[in-house]
């Protein structure tokens, strides 16, 4: 991401099931979402379903956090680089996967 880089709203939201466009919301006495394949749901089960897809991906991040460390220490191993730069490959990787693991563990606000 670049420096300059600020959060601006987005042009659309994207449905948490498939990851495609949603339509703009109807009026109507339920706010409901629906994307481009079909997928519907009112603003509760919107909410919970980010939730579940935030969680997914932060999982996965973490997952091959922990991977480029290990990836890291089996290429020292077998000599084939600089260990020193390897090490702190392996310990950066290790520490970003220590903020995405208190993410994880941090509950989200619930809907009263």
């Amino acid at each position: 991401m670049s420096e300059g880089y600020t959060f601006t709203k987005p042009f659309t939201l994207t449905c948490p099931e498939c990851g495609g466009a949603l339509f703009p919301p109807q009026d109507g006495p339920v706010l409901r979402y629906i994307c481009h394949i079909g997928h519907e749901m009112n603003w509760p089960t919107m909410l919970a379903a980010q939730v579940n897809r935030i969680e997914g991906t932060l999982g996965t991040v973490m997952v091959l956090l922990k991977e480029r460390a290990e990836l890291a220490r089996q290429i020292a191993q077998e000599d084939r680089a600089d260990p020193a730069v390897l090490q702190a490959i392996a310990a950066e990787a290790l520490k970003r996967a220590e903020v995405i693991k208190k993410l994880l563990e941090s509950p989200w606000p619930e809907l009263p």
